[in-house]
């Protein structure tokens, strides 16, 4: 009777067509190795950066004068608040770590060649994206070392020609760090 019903759907959906285009087909012996982890270690991390970032940002004050106290409470006052940050602030180091491994281990083995020069600058792409989301998310503490650590990306991002000041004064809401300069990173950071 089961089967009968898991035919009648089948019939319908076909769902064994997309298993058998998509997963069914025959997998090489010589991609079966552990060096073709570490795209699906990414995402595992992005994933895990998702669920604690959703987490944390129920917490989370993005002003001048609360968002280190509103970290501080999360870590001292609320129930595992410190596991909480802990896995979001590993997630996001092994998460850079494990996509530079995947970028080198795509550019060693040649896997950035026709057909698939797309795959290989979307891969670039995010690649900023992520170091830009580091990045972002270590100013949120909004402490002496994020403070510092942005006023030298802002030093440096000046330096560029034409545009530099420009883009600083976009970054940082303004000439210099300030209470919007959180806001305007939480927005880029979330």
């Amino acid at each position: 009777m089961l089967k009968k019903v898991a035919v009648w759907i089948d019939d319908r959906v076909h769902l064994s067509k997309l298993f058998e285009s998509t997963a069914g087909h025959h997998v090489p012996a010589s991609s079966g190795s552990w060096f073709y982890v570490f795209g699906s270690g990414t995402l595992l991390c992005f994933v895990l950066q998702i669920v604690t970032g959703t987490c944390l940002a129920f917490v989370y004050v993005p002003s001048a004068s609360e968002a280190y106290t509103s970290l501080e409470y999360l870590t001292y006052q609320q129930s595992l608040g410190w596991f909480l940050r802990a896995v979001h602030n590993w997630g996001s180091n092994f998460m850079v770590a494990i996509m530079a491994l995947h970028m080198t281990q795509v550019f060693l083995f040649g896997a950035f060649k026709y057909p698939r020069e797309l795959t290989w600058i979307s891969g670039v792409v995010l690649l900023f994206c992520t170091l830009g989301m580091a990045f972002t998310g270590q100013v949120l503490r909004f402490d002496q070392d994020a403070y510092w650590g942005l006023g030298i990306g802002a030093s440096i991002m000046g330096r560029v020609p034409v545009f530099g000041a420009n883009i600083v004064h976009l970054m940082l809401a303004g000439p210099i760090i300030a209470g919007e300069t959180l806001s305007r990173f939480f927005t880029l950071h979330v």
